[in-house]
């Protein structure tokens, strides 16, 4: 079977024709691979380097990438069926310099860390916890030749500012030397090694071909819908007349179908739960979403790790907002077709 190596992670025993898209998605390592074009070969957004392996590159990559990147080493994972041993590079999980520090004065930093150090003081973004940093002692040697996840370094540095502040160098059991200056120098080397802060999204090309492709088709379908269908006008509005039941505009009678059925608690009224504070708890929910997301999804299993962008990886904050958005598509549909005379249900179709 061919054997597929990600540099500095690990290495998969695959079937022969494998997609290494696919693959590198399964096990996911397509953080930074969005792969725009749904893997068609028609965007640059899943390349990665091939240091061997991989054949010969399609007509769709030397058009998307060009000669240039192609004699670099990228290739097109879409691209690309596994048929012999091949070794990539994956962006955001490159292999980045080696750090000289002995792995068991690692580890004993990090055991230290386990049973004297509060982990919740760390000065670090991501939730580091004793299960974590046992995680990493059984992965030093691979972080410090230069794999490893770019939070692992970060983790790391975290444990060593810690100690090197308060002094708690001399308070560590370890046969090997561990100096206020040598971690320093320990401070140094992995500061090289920090993910760099995201400062922009670049949006442009395939982000903005993506929106003004469904706005153009939205724009013509409706364009279309209008020439072959009139608009639902009813007779013009007398002031002598109310129609029953009065109903809002469709976007509004949503509202109007809450205020119909909330009911009236102690001194708030209907028209103020239905109108007022039920809206307002919605709006504010979706404002929220993005800040409790990390406690929403509390099946993953390491939480110190941002939620990804994928459906895959956000199932539960998937499900509350389809959850909310269909309860107010359903409001509208009730107040539309099933309210008649004096706000009665109705069968429209009777």
């Amino acid at each position: 079977m061919p054997k597929v190596v990600i540099l500095g992670q690990k290495e998969l025993d695959v079937r022969p024709g494998t997609n290494l898209l696919k693959l590198l998605q399964e096990h996911r390592y397509d953080d930074q691979l969005p792969a725009t074009c749904g893997g068609q070969g028609q965007c640059s957004t899943c390349a990665v380097r091939v240091l061997k392996g991989g054949g010969e590159p399609n007509q769709n990559e030397r058009e998307v990438l060009g000669e240039e990147q192609l004699a670099g080493g990228w290739r097109l994972s879409c691209q690309i069926n596994v048929t012999q041993d091949i070794e990539v590079e994956v962006p955001g999980y490159e292999v980045a310099e080696a750090i000289q520090i002995e792995p068991q004065l690692v580890r004993d930093v990090l055991a230290y860390a386990v049973e004297k150090i509060p982990l919740s003081q760390l000065p670090s973004p991501q939730k580091i916890t004793p299960k974590r940093l046992k995680d990493l002692s059984s992965r030093v040697e691979a972080i410090l030749e230069g794999g490893g996840d770019p939070h692992d370094v970060e983790a790391l540095y975290a444990i060593f500012s810690y100690i090197g502040r308060d002094s708690h160098a001399r308070q560590i059991p370890t046969q090997l030397e561990l100096t206020d200056e040598k971690i320093q120098k320990i401070l140094e080397a992995l500061e090289r090694r920090l993910p760099a802060p995201e400062e922009e999204i670049i949006t442009y090309p395939y982000f903005l071909y993506v929106a003004f492709t469904i706005l153009f088709l939205l724009t013509a379908g409706l364009g279309i819908y209008a020439v072959f269908r009139d608009a639902p006008l009813e007779e013009p509005a007398t002031p002598s007349f109310t129609p029953n039941p009065e109903k809002a505009p469709w976007y509004f009678v949503g509202i109007q179908e809450l205020l119909a059925i909330s009911p009236n608690i102690g001194p708030l009224t209907s028209v103020a739960i239905g109108g007022v504070i039920a809206p307002a708890l919605f709006i504010l929910l979706l404002m929220a979403i993005p800040y409790i997301e990390p406690y929403l999804e509390f099946w993953r299993k390491d939480k110190s790790k941002p939620v990804g962008r994928r459906l895959r990886d956000r199932p539960v904050t998937t499900a509350l907002f389809a959850f909310l958005v269909g309860a107010v598509i359903a409001l509208i549909i009730i107040g539309q077709y099933f309210r008649g005379p004096q706000w009665e249900w109705v069968i429209p179709w009777q």
